[in-house]
């Protein structure tokens, strides 16, 4: 029972898959184009035999991983002071509203020009991308705390800093995660893209070589291991989610 749920689960999965085999041996397309899965996941297991996918895996992952931890603890402090205090509100809501609308892939050369293409301007420009949504998810969850619980809290004497912490961030904990689950995929999409515009290794950077040297394996190999790595995050994502909110309502 099991295995035919787990079948059902990817049999869409399974059928592209065999398509595109099919297609790509059959000569209908051009190999550049569209490479047999079989060469690529040749290529692939190959390349992490070398260590020349991990390592560039690993970069990338560190880059979008630094953003986003930096992303999440502003993105936190910035939500919670919007929905606690007018005058924080007052002067960022416009700001959030404005960066929300703008693509902050844009400034990739900015952040070029301003710090260069190493570590720094990745991670960046990643908690830049980031943070907006985080603080947008943060808010709506401590607007939306129960008013019941804040005013039974104070009724016993619990001092604000504890109020924040003990009744309004385990309120809006769903809320910060759903935030979390929409800004991680962002933060793969954007270190990626720069390391395909700056260089300086990864996978965006490896995906922009193979792609000028025509080999197209490679290139697939490295975008699948993108869509590999966002796949398995947002899977720890989802079970340490479940977890804590278990744990919270424990």
């Amino acid at each position: 029972m099991r295995v035919r749920r787990a079948l059902a689960s990817v049999y869409s999965v399974m059928l592209v898959a065999v398509v595109w085999e099919m297609v790509a041996r059959s000569g209908m397309v051009p190999f550049f184009f569209l490479p047999p899965l079989s060469t690529i996941a040749i290529t692939f297991a190959g390349q992490i035999a070398d260590g020349t996918l991990v390592q560039e895996t690993l970069l990338t992952i560190f880059r979008a991983a630094s953003g986003l931890a930096i992303a999440v603890a502003a993105g936190i402090a910035l939500g919670i002071g919007m929905a606690r205090s007018r005058a924080v509100h007052w002067f960022f809501d416009p700001i959030v509203a404005v960066a929300m609308s703008v693509p902050s892939l844009t400034l990739v050369p900015a952040f070029i020009l301003w710090f260069g293409i190493g570590h720094e301007s990745k991670i960046l420009l990643v908690a830049l991308s980031c943070v907006w949504s985080m603080a947008v998810s943060t808010y709506n969850g401590a607007r939306n705390v129960d008013r019941r619980l804040v005013w039974s809290a104070r009724v016993m004497g619990t001092p604000e800093g504890k109020l924040l912490w003990k009744v309004v961030v385990p309120a809006a904990t769903p809320y910060i995660f759903n935030g979390m689950q929409v800004a991680l995929p962002i933060s793969l999409i954007v270190a990626f893209v720069f390391e395909m515009v700056a260089g300086g290794g990864g996978l965006g950077f490896q995906e922009i070589m193979a792609a000028r040297f025509f080999k197209a394996p490679d290139l697939f190999a490295a975008l699948f291991a993108i869509l590999l790595v966002g796949f398995v995050l947002d899977r720890i994502l989802r079970l340490v989610r479940a977890r804590v909110l278990v744990w919270l309502q424990g």
